[in-house]
């Protein structure tokens, strides 16, 4: 069968992907504690478990299922050795990108964990980088301060080729489409370089005309550093325009969330702006609550809701009545939320809203719900997440390695009833 040749690749490819790449050993570094084959395979049982009890339907993502568990299987049998938790993750973290889902990965640690390691003296790649058609180009030193080599595409990393670096990581990285892969992976390529390729104390990185040899970073790479609620949201104006830039509808005190929109809006009427862009198009998602509350109530006179069509895994956590732990539940969503265009800051002029290749998660939800009852206009470039998404991920830390394992436990079709796996596509203004 045509899968199966393509799975024993894989786990091939697995078994070789780090020649070239030389790591420290040691097992005081991130995931470099030792465990043994049955202590791997033990996890890999708890969290194979745990994601049939969780997920409602891993078809939706994954597009031979089939070709799936051959691969957990081929890749549970080749563990035979003891092995670090970083090489157990990199074995498994293939199924990444067979899972295609951005919130269903083979996971490794928090952010707030990475943070910690970096502050505590852990070197990293010293740049920050973009990903375009799978080339691999240097944006600004790691942590984003100016660098001399900005644009200029890196050829290889410590002796690996380009290609296979960035072939080896993108096969790693969760998300709905290759294109979303890559979106990822920019973002997040100071620690899947590291989870893939091992530790290096420093970097041998062949440019066009050039070769660098250059000591591990000890700085927060961009995607590491907390934001501020000034670099989450925020409006400018520029005459009758204004533009709202709102990174992620997540924030630790939505209270303040709140309060800030309430005062941007009121402002709006006061300025008397004629055309407002809300700009999404890095807001990788968080919680509905916050579009709906701090945005939409603002914007829409007509009344909306923001699925159509569920399924979702009954969770002990989250049972009502009458429900029964693990069956899946679906139907339709019939409520709908009333607008509220009495609002004293009401905003009555036109909206725009942009998104963009990382648009993802609630984002989507958000874009969905504004194109299906035409609130407003979608602007800038077409998702790449998928505009049918899942949501209310859960987390499991695995016994030994404790590999921090993300999994969905719902599926929302948008409003309009399309089941949808394409992305979510600009206006045709």
């Amino acid at each position: 069968m045509n899968y199966l040749k393509q799975v024993l690749n894989i786990a091939l490819l697995v078994l070789v992907s780090f020649a070239g790449i030389k790591p420290v050993q040691a097992t005081n570094l991130p995931f470099g504690q030792i465990i043994t084959p049955q202590q791997a395979k033990r996890d890999i049982a708890q969290w194979s478990q745990w994601l049939h009890s969780t997920h409602p339907d891993l078809k939706h993502s994954v597009a031979d299922i089939d070709a799936f568990y051959l691969q957990l299987n081929t890749i549970t049998a080749a563990i035979t050795d003891e092995l670090s938790v970083r090489e157990l993750w990199a074995r498994l973290a293939v199924l990444n990108s067979t899972l295609a889902d951005g919130h269903l990965k083979v996971g490794h640690a928090s952010t707030s964990q990475w943070r910690k390691w970096v502050n505590g003296g852990v070197g990293l790649f010293p740049f920050e980088v973009a990903i375009v058609n799978q080339q691999l180009y240097i944006k600004s030193n790691t942590g984003g301060t100016k660098s001399g080599y900005a644009e200029q595409q890196i050829k290889a990393i410590n002796g690996v080729p380009y290609e296979q670096v960035v072939a080896q990581l993108l096969r790693r990285t969760h998300g709905d489409t290759d294109e979303f892969r890559q979106e990822v992976l920019a973002r997040q390529f100071h620690r899947l370089l590291y989870l893939t390729f091992g530790y290096s104390e420093q970097f041998s990185i062949t440019l066009a005309d050039e070769e660098l040899t250059l000591a591990a970073s000890k700085t927060l790479p961009q995607s590491m550093v907390e934001r501020s609620f000034v670099d989450t949201f925020n409006v400018e104006y520029t005459g009758e325009t204004a533009t709202l830039t709102v990174n992620s509808f997540s924030w630790p005190d939505f209270k303040q969330y709140l309060a800030f929109m309430d005062a941007t809006f009121t402002q709006l009427t006061e300025k008397n702006i004629k055309h407002l862009i809300i700009d999404i198009s890095n807001n990788g998602g968080g919680d509905d609550d916050f579009w709906m509350a701090g945005i939409m109530r603002y914007i829409t006179d007509v009344p909306y809701r923001h699925f159509s069509h569920y399924r979702s895994k009954v969770l002990l956590k989250y049972r009502d009545p009458g429900q029964i732990v693990g069956e899946i539940e679906s139907g339709e969503n019939t409520r709908f939320i009333q607008p509220e265009p009495d609002l004293a800051n009401f905003f009555t002029g036109d909206v725009a809203v942009k998104i963009g290749a990382y648009t993802y998660s609630s984002a989507i939800v958000f874009a969905n719900t504004l194109q299906d009852f035409s609130i407003a206009p979608l602007v800038g470039e077409d998702t790449t997440g998928r505009s049918t998404q899942t949501g209310g991920i859960q987390f499991l830390n695995l016994i030994h390695s404790n590999l921090q394992m993300v999994s969905p436990r719902f599926i929302l079709t948008r409003p309009n009833g399309e089941l949808l796996m394409t992305g979510v596509k600009v206006s045709s203004l």
